[in-house]
């Protein structure tokens, strides 16, 4: 009478066993439970990662309406409020009913058809624990985020020793970037944003001190002076800007998608 909508296109996986069956203060019609396990596929939202939410879901529909009518949601006091799931942080738990519209062309006319589909779900709404991932790359590019800024202060006589210290911070940050976890595909997502953002103003720094060098004592002090003014701007801008994005509604995870 019950079938599920999502279950894994590559592997279901489904085991449905009857736990038990008994009529309950007299009713007329029996209760049923039975364990089922199986597994589901749904669409992650990886734009935000390591900051991600994801919403998790099971949908579920009668077979045959005409015959067996129509099934409810579950309702809220009984969705399961202490889902755990390793690495995840339970948001929030919902229940509802998604209707789609859809259609169909049939016969040698191709004439159109439109028709109303239900389902049932209910999901919870998991937000990543990202401390792991923040440790691994936070904390080695804020490193390197110190070297980089600390080479603007050497002077005109040690214009070498500056463009070794950012090289160094360069190539530290394309290594740091591939050793990093990323989901899969690959998509630009907030920990791509970031390795970014910081291989640009590296870049700039090695390029701007290239220069300069060639110029006169004074006008690489004054340069000097707007990149240190420049870069604390910088990095102002790209924590604002992420924390922007990772609290737009447009990369939350919602029920009826």
């Amino acid at each position: 009478m019950i079938k599920f909508n999502n279950l894994s296109s590559k592997d279901s996986k489904f085991d449905a066993k009857l736990v038990w069956k008994e009529h309950i203060d007299q009713e007329k019609h029996a209760s049923y439970r039975y364990s089922v396990t199986a597994n589901f596929d749904f669409r992650p939202l990886a734009d935000n990662y390591p900051f991600d939410w994801q919403h998790i879901y099971i949908s579920f529909s009668i077979s045959d309406q005409d015959q067996y009518g129509i099934i409810q949601p579950v309702p809220d006091e009984l969705i399961d409020k202490d889902f755990k799931v390793d690495g995840w942080k339970l948001i929030e738990s919902v229940s509802g009913v998604l209707r789609k519209q859809t259609s169909t062309n049939k016969g040698t006319k191709l004439l159109r058809k439109a028709s109303v589909v239900s389902e049932a779900r209910v999901g919870w709404t998991l937000a990543r624990t990202n401390s792991v991932t923040v440790m691994k790359v936070g904390i080695p590019l804020s490193f390197l985020l110190f070297l980089t800024y600390y080479s603007l202060y050497s002077g005109f006589e040690n214009f070498t020793i500056s463009i070794g210290v950012l090289t160094t911070c360069f190539l530290s940050g394309i290594a740091l970037y591939f050793s990093t976890e990323r989901p899969q595909p690959l998509r630009m997502t907030t920990i791509d944003l970031i390795f970014l953002w910081y291989y640009m103003m590296v870049g700039i720094t090695i390029v701007v001190i290239s220069l300069t060098q060639l110029m006169s004592e004074e006008t690489f002090i004054f340069i000097m002076s707007i990149l240190k003014i420049f870069m604390p701007i910088s990095i102002a801008g790209i924590i604002a800007f992420l924390y922007l994005r990772i609290k737009s509604n447009r990369l939350r995870p919602k029920i009826n998608k």
